[in-house]
């Protein structure tokens, strides 16, 4: 019997014996999500916190046990059956983990079985949410960053080398950008002077036509919606270290897992350029920039500037060299 079968089964036992609704996780999830065989080691299952760690966990082994499961880790909450791992843990925990609400989750139902399955954007989150554990990087790191390309390919995104013609999109992401972030943060003439379209696009074009920074774009459907620029640091006293000078996206797809995209995809590129370090400048007041800065790994150094009249802080990520 297939493990989705073996899972569907399952599911249905659930669904009458404790009116319980399971997501289906990890690799079954996302094979079933994206119709790719990922051959699943066993079946993940995600159901309410009380039936693992809660009151009625003695009560849930038992119904397991009498219906031919053995539990072969109780940690881990294993059971084994016609020699297939089914591991349960909870559903409550995604919110925490990877800032996925249960009531934002889709319920599929086949042949009267009900079930959750995660949507590629929340596959996203939790996969690199994943990737940043110290184990998984350490033993799946190559397993994860699998299933994170076939997430991105799945969601029709693409990440690209920006090219001469492209000063346009670059322009209108970069602007649209600076008006949604820094409305607060700069002052009205400074604003309007750096959202100046024409300005923006003729800078964009010199940048292209003599390669001053590697800029990539991150398109969704063909749509550019996020952009980066990164060279060798601009401040001589950081000679050894890359910049990256921005990272912008257009607010209508944010919270999405683009912007992760985008910065784990620029930081293979400088990792791949021989830099050992990266840093970036970002304001005092960007509270949402510095909070996802920092979720991947960048650190508030002592460094500080001015910039159109605000404080700007200095962060540096050092990446492992093996």
């Amino acid at each position: 019997m297939k493990k989705f079968d073996c899972f569907l089964k399952n599911a249905e036992m659930l669904n009458k014996n404790f009116n319980i609704v399971p997501l289906i996780y990890g690799s079954l999830g996302l094979e079933v999500l994206t119709n790719t065989s990922l051959n699943a080691d066993d079946i993940d299952i995600l159901i309410p916190q009380v039936f693992v760690t809660g009151d009625r966990w003695n009560e849930f082994k038992l119904f397991l046990e009498n219906h031919g499961y053995v539990l072969v880790d109780e940690h881990e909450h294993t059971f084994r059956k016609d020699g297939v791992d089914y591991s349960y843990a909870s559903v409550e925990g995604l919110k925490g983990f990877a800032g996925i609400d249960v009531c934002d989750i889709e319920i599929r139902n086949i042949s009267g079985t009900e079930f959750m399955l995660l949507s590629l954007e929340q596959y996203l989150k939790v996969y690199q949410k994943s990737s940043q554990d110290g184990y998984r990087m350490n033993v799946k790191e190559k397993q994860d960053n699998q299933k994170i390309e076939i997430i991105r390919s799945s969601m029709k995104t693409k990440i690209r080398k920006a090219k001469p013609g492209d000063e346009k999109a670059l322009a209108h992401i970069q602007t649209e950008s600076w008006k949604s972030a820094f409305a607060d943060i700069i002052s009205a003439e400074d604003l309007e002077r750096c959202t100046d379209i024409e300005r923006v696009e003729a800078m964009y074009e010199r940048d292209l036509k003599f390669g001053y920074t590697e800029m990539s774009i991150l398109e969704i459907d063909g749509r550019p919606h996020c952009i980066a620029a990164w060279s060798k640091a601009r401040n001589p006293q950081f000679s050894d270290c890359a910049e990256l000078i921005c990272i912008h996206s257009l607010s209508e797809n944010r919270g999405k897992g683009y912007g992760s995209m985008m910065i784990n995809h620029i930081i293979d590129e400088i990792k791949k350029a021989g830099y050992n370090s990266v840093l970036l400048w970002v304001f005092e007041k960007n509270t949402c920039a510095r909070s996802f800065y920092e979720k991947h790994g960048f650190e508030l150094t002592d460094n500080k500037q001015v910039c159109y009249g605000a404080v700007e802080f200095m962060y540096r990520k050092d990446f492992d060299v093996k």
